[in-house]
């Protein structure tokens, strides 16, 4: 293995235990992840580290987990399903770390400070507040990478010493989860972990007995209760793609209305017309701001760099 660590089994699921793999150290979770399942690792299993030297986000965006600050886990999955019929899995990433967050934290997290997901599947608070982020990935024809990175004390501070814009943590001074400031970082983690482990089995194998089938796994359902975009006047910004002359597509401004059969995001556009997003940057906006990015837009936008 790149990193330290030691590894420890538990029994997340009624298939039978899976492994933790806890690392003091990687370069990222993600590529160690890749690593041991080349190695023999057996899957399903999950990978942690206190602290990421080079966390990827999405568009290959880089950051660092400082150590102890933050939890980020990497589960690897094996499908049977063909890519084309895995669309839901970051989605259901996605409700599987809220399904976590209310195991481990219970009413303290949810009852003050709601946790949702962003499309597709960041976590933030209902104020706007970033608390982590999650990317996936896949590795040859069947391996599966979902990585989940979570803010745990703050303040979440940059390189240079400067607080994170928009950032929100679990606990410590104005944490999400109060009552939780007291309890080890470490025991908190490792919670964390095991529930969060538990939950992405349970989705993912929902999904896998319904042939990628969000709507019939009931994932499509358990997502749209916890979606804090629908409803909400979004600029939805392309993904690094240019047009002719190497000029982007404009953004696209709308509300939010609905999530399709396949994890789309319906957005009823402000010139008339409804659209489907599959992919892009959503950035909330307030329903009488302008078009141009807020003060607030633009936190939500250096935030999209951190807990990956």
């Amino acid at each position: 293995m790149g990193g330290g660590g030691v590894m420890e089994r538990t029994d997340a699921t009624a298939h039978g235990p899976l492994e933790i793999l806890r690392l003091e150290e990687v370069d990222s979770t993600q590529d160690e992840a890749a690593r041991c399942a080349t190695d023999g690792q057996p899957v399903p299993f999950a990978l942690t580290a206190r602290h990421q030297r080079g966390g990827r986000g999405r568009l290959g965006r880089s950051f660092e987990s400082p150590d102890g600050v933050g939890l980020a886990l990497t589960y690897v999955h094996r499908s049977r399903l063909t890519p084309d019929r895995r669309g839901w899995f970051s989605l259901a990433a996605g409700v599987a770390a809220l399904t976590a967050l209310d195991q481990v934290l219970g009413e303290a997290g949810a009852e003050q400070h709601r946790i949702g997901l962003k499309w597709p599947n960041d976590l933030h608070t209902e104020d706007g507040r970033k608390l982590g982020g999650i990317l996936v990935e896949g590795r040859g024809p069947d391996l599966v990478l979902l990585g989940i990175g979570m803010n745990l004390r703050g303040p979440v501070l940059q390189a240079d010493g400067r607080a994170v814009p928009g950032a929100a943590w679990l606990c410590g001074v104005d944490g999400v989860a109060a009552g939780h400031g007291e309890e080890s970082g470490r025991m908190l983690r490792e919670r964390l972990e095991q529930a969060l482990t538990a939950a992405l089995w349970t989705e993912l194998d929902r999904l896998e007995s319904a042939e990628g089938d969000g709507v019939s796994a009931g994932t499509h359902g358990r997502y749209t209760m916890t979606c804090l975009t629908l409803g909400r006047a979004v600029r939805v910004d392309p993904l690094g793609e240019t047009g002719t002359g190497g000029t982007h597509p404009p953004s696209l401004h709308g509300i939010a209305q609905a999530i399709d059969a396949q994890g789309r995001l319906m957005v009823d556009l402000a010139g008339g017309g409804r659209t489907a997003v599959d992919i892009g940057d959503v950035r909330h906006l307030r329903p009488d701001g302008p078009a141009r990015p807020t003060t607030h837009d633009a936190m939500g936008i250096e935030q999209e760099e951190h807990g990956t």
